[in-house]
């Protein structure tokens, strides 16, 4: 295989595991949002499916304050934001301008706060590194999820 043959297979995997990451991390906050509100899940698609990441972060942010003790409500909060800078991230993965097979798969992207072009190297790297992050940011979401007496219950009793 040449090196750019497999600089592009790399970049690509890379490019997968780090979007498959971030939507288990995205999934699991509307899950464990609907569980808190007992949402019936006929209306899971409609409601808490519906809200893009952003929105997604402030609701369930929101609704964790509301419903657990302090200490829980700022944690899942804290990690939440940790999630959102993902985001970021994940947005300019989305909408960058790929070049795979360049410098260990390079991307252009224009951030919305300067609308100035920069290109980023080595990304395959970069995000194996992100993926590995959403992924602990999932388990911590989990644990501090499972904080609650209600979710246990539910949990140990096979919702």
């Amino acid at each position: 295989m040449d090196n750019s043959k497999q600089e592009t297979d790399e970049t690509c995997r890379a490019i997968g595991r780090f979007i498959y990451e971030f939507s288990q991390t995205e999934y699991t906050i509307r899950h464990y949002l609907a569980l808190e509100i007992k949402l019936d899940e006929q209306h899971f698609d409609a409601i808490v499916g519906s809200y893009d990441v952003a929105l997604l972060c402030t609701v369930a942010t929101k609704v964790f304050h509301d419903t657990r003790d302090k200490e829980n409500a700022e944690q899942i909060e804290k990690i939440i934001k940790e999630f959102r800078r993902l985001n970021d991230e994940r947005n300019r993965v989305a909408h960058g301008l790929w070049v795979p097979f360049k410098d260990g798969g390079t991307i252009h992207h224009v951030a919305r706060s300067s609308l100035t072009s920069k290109a980023h190297s080595a990304q395959a790297v970069a995000l194996e590194k992100l993926a590995g992050q959403a992924n602990d940011i999932r388990a911590k979401l989990e644990s501090a999820f499972l904080h609650s007496e209600f979710l246990r219950n539910a949990f140990s009793h096979g919702v």
